[in-house]
């Protein structure tokens, strides 16, 4: 039920309109992804939560937090809607991200409802260590947001985005046009898919694409790309990077494909025949000028790892490049979810989209509604402790839960092996 009510409303929808199919098969497609990607694994954990060891404040908080981590991977991953996400709005608790990433809020916001459904000491003991960890983590945030520091404006780039126009019927023409009345930049970014056309094929829009950048400067657009040729052929959904000569300076390949948009979202059987393929190789930055930027198309903002690892490349920024085509409510769920990407790594992210606003999302989470962003390339950021350690929390959950286990184990034996001297 948490899934498809999360989920299933807008996917639903969204999946109709990229397949061309009926409402019959559409709902079973979309209803089976729902439950594949988030329906399965409350169901587990419901099955398994009986059988738990005791005190279960520790046990079932650790096996929730170990099953999100087997989503966010499985099945090329899907860390859409984790219980830590909820708290994306209170901001002096979503800066506990910094050290624990959203697993440390999952744990946070789950405590409770596990405390609260025991007896006796160990709720009254689950609820005085919830109270605690939630007033040492609103003291951390709070602090944090009081101290945020305020970047120098020597040196500093302009980036401009241009957002909104991919459902025009010419998107390049809309795209060239309000790009000619946009405030002067160093940086020009248009949303994923704004070019919908493969310049490789088209050499008109190749030469639009390279006029507009040796008028503005740098230009990073979202367009699909090809490589080889015949059957060996394949197809990227990616973003170009433009230099102020016209020259291409690089391309970045979404690594993380969208079930049923871009891939089946299973593996066996694939029921849905979709053209991309995934980049290769971990995502490594793209340079314009002195500006380090981290790409992330579409749904890759939702993924933490993507991002730790740009920030340990030194990125200035990173990019969100969206269509948010048919995506209604799920759009500003990706929109929420991608604040941590911003806190966990204590950079600004830029959501340039394709049907709705651009959003930038400061260092703290804070989302600001504008489409001009000015920030110093190469100033040195410190890594936080979650770009430096990455999942600490789902390793500390093994870790209890395999101790409790063990000490259970360990108890069952001494009460069965008679003592010395009887």
């Amino acid at each position: 039920m948490w899934a498809e009510c999360t989920v299933f409303p807008w996917l639903y929808p969204a999946a109709r309109i990229h397949l061309t199919a009926g409402p019959v098969p559409t709902t079973a497609l979309a209803a089976g992804a729902a439950w594949l990607f988030g329906g399965m694994y409350l169901a587990a954990f419901a099955l398994v939560y009986p059988w738990l060891p005791r005190p279960r404040v520790l046990t079932a908080t650790a096996t929730w937090v170990l099953g999100e981590a087997l989503r966010a991977e499985a099945l090329g991953g899907a860390p859409w809607a984790a219980f830590g996400h909820s708290l994306h709005a209170c901001l002096p608790l979503a800066q506990l991200a910094e050290l624990t990433g959203v697993a440390g809020l999952t744990v946070l916001a789950l405590l409770p409802s596990v405390a609260l459904a025991e007896s006796g000491t160990e709720r009254r003991w689950g609820v005085v260590v919830w109270a605690l960890a939630a007033a040492m983590a609103l003291g951390f945030g709070s602090h944090r947001l009081a101290r945020a520091p305020v970047e120098p404006r020597d040196g500093a780039w302009t980036l401009v985005m241009v957002s909104g126009h991919n459902a025009d019927p010419d998107p390049l023409r809309a795209y060239v046009e309000a790009t000619a009345i946009a405030p002067p930049a160093n940086l020009t970014i248009w949303p994923e898919t704004a070019l919908p056309s493969y310049l490789q094929d088209d050499a008109s829009d190749a030469a639009a694409i390279q006029r507009i950048a040796r008028t503005r400067g740098w230009l990073l657009l979202g367009s699909p790309r090809y490589e080889g040729a015949g059957t060996d052929r394949r197809y990227f959904n990616s973003a170009l990077l433009v230099d102020p000569d016209g020259h291409a300076r690089g391309a970045y390949d979404k690594r993380r494909l969208v079930p049923i948009a871009e891939r089946s979202p299973w593996p066996l059987p694939s029921v849905v025949a979709r053209p991309f393929s995934p980049g290769a190789g971990s995502p490594r930055p793209l340079v314009a000028g002195a500006l380090r930027l981290g790409v992330l198309v579409c749904w890759e903002s939702i993924f933490a790892e993507p991002a730790r690892r740009y920030a340990r490349d030194g990125v200035d920024v990173l990019l969100n490049l969206t269509s948010d085509r048919d995506l209604g409510a799920g759009a500003e769920q990706q929109l929420a979810f991608s604040r941590f990407r911003a806190i966990e790594t204590r950079r600004w992210l830029v959501r340039a989209s394709g049907a709705g606003p651009t959003r930038l999302i400061d260092p703290y989470g804070r989302v600001l509604g504008r489409d001009v962003l000015s920030l110093v390339p190469g100033l040195k950021r410190p890594l936080t402790f979650y770009v430096r350690h990455g999942e600490v929390v789902p390793r500390l959950a093994l870790v209890v839960l395999g101790a409790v286990y063990a000490l259970r184990t360990l108890r069952r034996i001494r009460v069965r092996t008679p003592g010395r001297g009887t």
